[in-house]
């Protein structure tokens, strides 16, 4: 597994359209260990490739099967999450750029998509090539240059629009806003203290009627989702910080670090630590060919 963040004007430095702001670049061959959890990214557009394996989108309550050769669309602000069938796992690879600027050719197309998937068809091959060569830019120089990355995640962005174009199915979902709201209060507060009665308390339903209601709309107790968020979030923090695994535990509201460590390994299927050293440069594949893509 590999992720890169870009933060700054020099990772994008083509100005002229069509033109994207790659934000996000991740590889994600661990999925089988545990089902990512809800999310969304208020700003960014979410493409995804999977790259092996079969599995499922799920878009607020929508279930869609995806595998081998697919590729969708999530447009800002929308819950989603990526849940892998146990047997085989699921591996993919997923870039994800700025919504800005609003006028531009290719966010004005993505804006008219929703939430969509496709299949890849004969341009399988050709996203394969173009995953591996960014994860080796990424091997060879420690990181990306210049305007490579841009160049090559604008190409694959463009064949997404061709396929779009052609044949989509779109995720039509029945969206329960009480529920999304509750959702996205459990994320964007999930370091504080959150029990099912202060939830209860603040959005005015019985807890007992609160549990029943999110665990409908979402597959998942609110408890639990508020420890998959908290997850997601110490994996951020692991992955682009040096703090400790006891400022971490702090951060993402856990003041024991060691019950902290434990929920992590059982949620996660390594401990904190090992999570940190599968990001880490060493552990990375030394080239294209050590990932296991079936081309």
């Amino acid at each position: 597994m590999w992720i890169k963040d870009f933060t700054s004007e020099k990772d994008n430095p083509l100005r002229f359209q069509p033109f994207l702001t790659i934000t996000h670049l991740c590889y994600s061959d661990i999925l089988p260990a545990w089902e990512y959890p809800w999310h969304a990214h208020l700003n960014e557009f979410e493409v995804t490739f999977v790259m092996r394996g079969e599995g499922m989108l799920v878009v607020n309550e929508k279930e869609t099967p995806v595998k081998e050769g697919d590729v969708y669309v999530i447009p800002p602000g929308t819950y989603h999450r990526n849940i892998a069938h146990r047997k085989d796992g699921m591996d993919y690879f997923v870039i994800r750029f700025s919504k800005d600027p609003l006028d531009g050719e290719m966010q004005k197309f993505f804006s008219g998509l929703g939430a969509v998937v496709t299949k890849s068809g004969s341009y399988f091959s050709y996203f394969q090539s173009a995953c591996k060569l960014l994860l080796n830019l990424h091997v060879s120089n420690g990181g990306f240059a210049d305007a490579k990355v841009q160049t090559i995640c604008l190409g694959m962005i463009q064949v997404v629009c061709l396929l779009m174009d052609n044949r989509t199915l779109t995720i039509r979902t029945k969206a329960d806003y009480s529920m999304n709201d509750m959702l996205v209060y459990i994320t964007e507060h999930c370091e504080e203290k959150i029990t099912l009665q202060s939830l209860s308390e603040k959005f005015s339903i019985s807890p007992s009627h609160l549990s029943r209601m999110f665990t409908r709309a979402f597959h998942c107790s609110p408890i639990n989702y508020l420890i998959n968020a908290r997850m997601a979030r110490a994996t951020e923090y692991l992955g682009r910080t040096n703090k400790s695994v006891a400022e971490i535990a702090e951060l993402v509201g856990y003041e024991n670090h060691f019950y902290f460590s434990n929920l992590f390994t059982k949620r996660i299927g390594c401990s904190p630590t090992e999570y940190r050293e599968r990001l880490s440069s060493k552990d990375l594949p030394k080239n294209s060919e050590d990932l296991q893509w079936h081309e």
